[in-house]
């Protein structure tokens, strides 16, 4: 070859190499802005899933509540009307205590007034409703409420419910009405 080609040659592998140069540098400028964008996309990503993953989470929560709200409510939603039936069981259970009053009502009568005292039990029984057991028991002021304070000289009745003056009831866990009771005191 001649020496003019070489030089040619030469001169064109230069500018090749300054040409690769310039691109490569433009090249690896694009590459380290594509790396940021890809990066900053992970990011939000990251982000955008996890507030979604938090936004579904609350949602689940919240449709759990409102459902159990709900129970609730539909649990809770007959106590009054019941409240009110246990009035009339109360009614009832004094005039039959009343052995002379009870005495005095013709057989036919207290029939009619036990078939109406063990259908108003049959639809407290059906709907939940309990007696809360309270004799010999200890004192629990959630469930009931002392009307007066006995001496006992028994230790082990101490803080112990002594008599029931008024039944409690209860609506699966609801107290609808305390225990009236005499509670014993330690003297």
């Amino acid at each position: 070859m001649n020496k003019k080609k070489e030089e040619e040659i030469k001169i064109e592998e230069e500018e090749f190499k300054e040409i690769e140069e310039m691109e490569g540098s433009v090249l690896a400028e694009k590459f380290q802005k594509l790396k940021k964008e890809l990066k900053k996309c992970q990011s939000e990503k990251t982000e955008y899933l996890a507030g979604w993953q938090r936004a579904k989470a609350d949602f689940i929560n919240a449709r759990k509540e409102e459902e159990k709200t709900r129970e609730d409510f539909l649990k809770f939603a007959e106590a009054g009307i019941l409240k009110e039936i246990l009035d009339f069981m109360d009614s009832f259970e004094a005039m039959m205590d009343n052995q002379e009053l009870w005495s005095r009502i013709d057989k036919n009568w207290q029939n009619g007034i036990k078939n109406i005292y063990n259908q108003l039990a049959k639809i407290l029984k059906e709907h939940n409703v309990s007696a809360v057991d309270t004799l010999g028991k200890p004192f629990n002021p959630r469930e009931q409420e002392s009307v007066e304070s006995v001496e006992v000289s028994d230790e082990n009745k101490d803080q112990t419910v002594i008599e029931e003056v008024s039944r409690g009831y209860k609506l699966h866990d609801l107290i609808l009405r305390p225990a009236k009771v005499k509670v014993g005191v330690l003297k």
